[in-house]
C-alpha cells in the first residue's frame, strides 16, 4: 500500500511538471502575449546594405529588445506597490519597451530604408532611454531595473558605433 502511494505521487508530481514545461511554450512576450519571434533565429535585412555587417547590427537589435522587456518585466514586478508618481515612470519604461520592440521589427524586416534614417532612429532611442534613466534615477524607483538600463544605454551606443553616427 505504501509503495502504490508512493508510485501515485511520483506520478502525479511528473504530470505537474510536463504539463508545467509545455504550458510556459511559447515563452511569453513582455505583456503576457505569447512571444513567437524567440522560437525561430532572426535575420538581418538581406537587401539592405548600410555599410556595415548586418549580421552583427540585427544581433544588437535582437539585443536591444531583449534588454528593453527584462528591464519592462522587472519594473512590472514591483509596479503594484508603488504610487501614482511611481506609475508614471513605468510609463516609460513601458513606453521605451514598445519602441526598441518596433525598431527591431522595423529594422529585420527592412522597413528603415537609409542609413540615415537608421542613425535618426537609433539617436532618438538612445535620448529617451538617457532621459528614462536619469528620470528613474533621480526620483530613486526600480533600484531592481537600474542594471539592465545601463545595458539598454550601452547596446545603443554601441548600435551608434556600428552605424558610425
Amino acid at each position: 500500500m505504501k509503495r502504490s502511494r508512493i508510485l501515485l505521487l511520483v506520478a502525479l508530481v511528473s504530470t505537474a511538471v510536463a504539463l508545467a514545461c509545455v504550458s510556459s511554450y511559447p515563452p511569453s512576450g513582455p505583456y503576457g502575449e505569447p512571444d513567437y519571434r524567440y522560437g525561430h533565429p532572426y535575420y538581418p535585412p538581406r537587401d539592405r546594405t548600410y555599410g556595415y555587417s548586418n549580421d552583427r547590427f540585427a544581433a544588437l537589435a535582437h539585443e536591444l529588445d531583449d534588454r528593453a522587456a527584462r528591464a519592462h518585466e522587472l519594473a512590472e514586478t514591483h509596479v503594484a506597490s508603488f504610487g501614482p508618481r511611481e506609475q508614471e515612470f513605468f510609463a516609460l519604461i513601458h513606453h521605451f519597451s514598445d519602441e526598441a520592440r518596433s525598431f527591431h521589427e522595423r529594422y529585420e524586416s527592412g522597413q528603415i530604408n537609409s542609413r540615415g534614417q537608421l542613425q535618426d532612429d537609433i539617436s532618438h532611442l538612445l535620448g529617451d532611454a538617457r532621459e528614462t534613466d536619469r528620470a528613474i534615477r533621480g526620483a530613486n524607483v526600480f533600484p531592481e531595473v537600474w542594471d539592465e538600463w545601463r545595458g539598454v544605454v550601452a547596446v545603443l551606443q554601441r548600435m551608434l558605433d556600428v552605424v558610425g553616427a
